[in-house]
Order: C-alpha cells, then structure tokens, then sequence
C-alpha cells in the first residue's frame, strides 16, 4: 500500500491512476524503517508500507497490483526491458478493445437516440471529453493534428512526470470518466469485472435482476468499454517505447476525431527504419493511416519518406471515393512537389489492403523459455 506525502503532490495526484499491470521507476528517499519507506515515482512523493529492506537512493521497478487512493505495488525482480513490456502486454491484451467501439457508444448517447440516457453528470462528463477532440471542421486543422496526437495517450506519462498534464489529454479523460462512473457502482473502487459481478450480487439478493436498458446497466457496459479502450491506449504504448536500436522506431497512435456531427478514429502507424546502406543514407519513415469518413467511406493511406522524396498510395473501399481522389492526385503531387518533395509514386486504388499493423519488433506474446 502506498500513501501520499502531505505538501508533495501536484493539484492532481496521478498515483491515483494507476491501473493495475502497469510498471513504474522510483527511487527509495529513505532506508526501510518500522515497514515503511519513502519513494518518488516521478515528481510524486509517497510512503510504502514493506517488509522489504531497502537502502536510500536504491532504483526500483513496481507493478501496480490494484488501483485506486492507495495502490498497492509489488517489487519486480530484475526483468529485461523486453520481459516486463511482453508480461505488461499479456495482461493488457485480454482486456483490449478498440477505441472506435466506445467512441460509437459515446456517439449514440449524444445524439439523444439512445434507449438508454446516462445519469446527467456522467452525460455531462461524456459532452466535455467529446468536446475536446479534434475535429476536421476546425481551422488549422492539420496544424492541430500535431497537438492532438501529443494527446492521444501515447505521452500522458512523459507529461505527467513533467508535471504538465493536459486537459486535453485523452488517457487522463478516460481515467476521469472511468473514475466517476466507478463511484456510482456498487463496490466503487472494483475493477469492471468486479464492479459486476458486485452489481449482480445486489441485483440476485433483491431479486430483482437488471433491465437491459437500466442506467446500471448502461453504467457496467461503459465502464467495461473505459476499460478496455484504457487498455488498448496502454498497448499502444507499449508498442511505442524506444527500441534497443535507436535506428529503428515504432510510434502507434488511435486518434478519436469528430467530423460532421460524427466520430471516427484514425488509426495511424508511424515507423522509422535505417537506409539500406545504414548511416549512410537517410532514415526511411513511413506511415499509414487507416480512417472512416462519412461520406467517403473505409480509406487507407500509406505514406513513404527518405530524404527528400516522397511516395504515397491510397485504397478506398467506395468506387466514388476512388475516383475522387485519383482526379485529384495531380493537386496532390503538386502539393508536395510546392513543398519540396520529390514525389517517386503517387497511385490510389479501390479495394481494402492486406495486413494489419503488427506489434514492435520483440514484443512476442509467448515465453520462448517457458
């Protein structure tokens, strides 16, 4: 368990939003005495009740076993950087599920065509997460995109050890909804499965079982949805930590975006890769950019630099959507070519693409050893 030092916190305390399976550094500010020892994970300062002998100054890992005001973290032993991001990710995977099945969720609870209204102040909480998002409709958009991404959950961490948490920041907007809906529940302070598990209790002891389209009910499926998109984020972002070869470089990001009334989430996978003579040649970079825009339908957009130049291909699921965008791709190539890129290839089709994007190189899923 672990307590927060009076007069050492920042206006919001991220202790209390760990979530279980995730890892931390600290660094002990005192030696073990009487079962407790001062820590500091990032600007945080806190005291953890252990029988643990450790010395001041020592450099230690935790895992967070159970979240809330008073967190509970278990001491690792000593994992290679690659064991705790597979173990993190064997915990998290089960537990995943795209960002885009909650944002539908949110979408049907706004447009006031839900069966099923949520209490006002959690509506109110949805109406400001959604309000917050980008959207194409704005002007300078894609000078905001860069911003948006620097929020979408990859970086909240970094931030919030630079004592810079964002407003805008979607991780800590989730964690906020999924912190408000929790106390509502029965058992607040349960993780979603135990949330339910304690609502059913309840709901068979007064024999009385829950209506499909109850607010508890609603209140137990977005809460397990809170879950699972804070579980994808953290996926993400640990598929998105440095690698051992600083050549190589893998960034994931679900960007939530509102567009006409409507919200999509772009799904963007930005690599960057060595030339094939090494450091003798520039970096190569690549992305692709998956996205749903009424009304142009499923697209997909891959995207190639080395250097100076540039290539692009373009699928579309939707024949309209296709022909637009090839009789606009010599505003395209002249676009890029204004900006001093030399374009090698610029084609689009209609069809969907083969693949998926794929987990960073290393991260395997099974103990080779086990």
């Amino acid at each position: 368990m672990v307590l927060p030092l009076p007069n050492a916190l920042p206006r919001e305390n991220p202790i209390q939003n760990l979530k279980p399976g995730q890892v931390l550094q600290a660094t002990a500010l005192s030696d073990t005495q009487n079962s407790q020892l001062k820590l500091q994970i990032g600007i945080t300062r806190l005291i953890a009740q252990t029988q643990v002998a450790i010395k001041s100054g020592q450099q230690l890992t935790l895992s967070v076993e159970k979240g809330g005001e008073f967190p509970e973290l278990r001491l690792l032993t000593t994992l290679s950087r690659e064991q705790l991001q597979a173990n993190a990710l064997k915990m998290l995977l089960p537990r995943q599920q795209p960002l885009a099945q909650l944002f539908d969720k949110l979408a049907i609870q706004l447009s006031n065509s839900s069966s099923n209204p949520a209490p006002g102040n959690v509506r109110q909480a949805i109406e400001g997460l959604v309000g917050r998002l980008l959207s194409t409709d704005q002007p300078q958009f894609q000078q905001q995109l860069r911003t948006a991404l620097q929020n979408s959950g990859l970086f909240t961490e970094a931030h919030l050890l630079q004592g810079s948490g964002n407003p805008a920041d979607l991780k800590l907007n989730l964690l906020r909804l999924f912190e408000l809906i929790n106390t509502l529940l029965p058992g607040k302070g349960l993780n979603p499965q135990q949330s339910t598990a304690a609502a059913l209790a309840a709901s068979n002891s007064s024999g009385t079982p829950i209506p499909p389209d109850s607010p508890l009910r609603f209140l137990l499926d977005l809460l397990k949805q809170l879950d699972g998109s804070l579980a994808r984020i953290q996926s993400n972002q640990l598929a998105s930590l440095p690698q051992d070869d600083p050549t190589r470089q893998t960034w994931q990001f679900e960007l939530p975006i509102r567009h006409n009334e409507q919200l999509d989430v772009f799904r963007i996978l930005l690599q960057k890769e060595p030339g094939k003579s090494g450091e003798k040649e520039d970096a190569v970079w690549s992305l692709t950019l998956r996205m749903n825009l009424e009304p142009l339908g499923p697209m997909r957009v891959q995207l190639r630099l080395q250097g100076e130049a540039i290539s692009s291909v373009l699928w579309a699921e939707q024949a309209e959507t296709t022909s637009l965008i090839q009789n606009n791709l010599e505003k395209l190539r002249s676009a890029l070519e204004k900006a001093g890129l030399d374009v090698t290839k610029l084609e689009a089709y209609q069809g969907k693409s083969d693949g998926d994007e794929q987990l960073s190189h290393g991260l395997s899923l099974l103990d080779e050893k086990a």
